[in-house]
């Protein structure tokens, strides 16, 4: 029986070797080293053909209706989000009816922000109606803007407004529009005294 005597030098090789071997079958691509880091988010729940009534002292507030909404409340960040689209009217004190439509929405419950994007359009009681691409309502400041191209339209003055960025009270009776363009009707003081 022959017996085969290796010397160091072999040895190592041979190891070296079996360890390239195994470092070289491992595949790594990007898309997978990718898709271990993603975090995947389920929905605490699920609801379609949603509606909802927002009510205080017994008066409609608001009322959302929408095809789907998903309950994101058990993530670190908590939201809803209304992936088909929303619409929500919301009625004022004199029960007028105001109303806001956009083919996707989110509600963000702590910071009480609420994200309306894609064909977003906001039209009054009273004849105005403002489009854009995305629009924020901040709940908290009751304040509404987007800093996105806007049309802003009032049917009653007759004015028609384009431009970037633009923030309101929901009452539209503060209006800022930071670069605008278009018709604007103005009052002359002068000739109606």
């Amino acid at each position: 029986m022959k017996f085969f005597v290796l010397s160091k030098n072999k040895l190592k090789s041979i190891a070296v070797l079996c360890c390239m071997a195994i470092l070289f079958s491992c595949k790594n691509d990007l898309k997978s080293l990718q898709q271990m880091n993603v975090i995947h988010k389920f929905p605490q729940g699920e609801v379609f053909n949603f509606r909802l009534v927002y009510t205080d002292s017994t008066k409609v507030v608001a009322i959302i209706t929408s095809p789907q909404n998903r309950d994101f409340s058990n993530q670190q960040f908590p939201y809803w989000e209304f992936p088909e689209g929303v619409k929500v009217d919301f009625f004022d004190n004199k029960n007028n009816q105001n109303t806001v439509q956009a083919k996707y929405g989110i509600i963000y419950n702590n910071s009480q922000m609420v994200e309306l994007r894609d064909s977003v359009v906001l039209t009054t009681f009273d004849g105005k109606k403002l489009e854009t691409s995305q629009l924020f309502w901040d709940q908290k400041q009751d304040w509404v803007f987007t800093e996105k191209e806007f049309v802003f339209t009032d049917s009653i003055k007759g004015t028609l407004t384009k431009g970037v960025g633009m923030d309101f009270d929901k009452e539209f009776s503060t209006v800022k529009a930071h670069k605008t363009t278009g018709i604007l009707a103005i009052e002359d003081k002068e000739n109606q005294e």
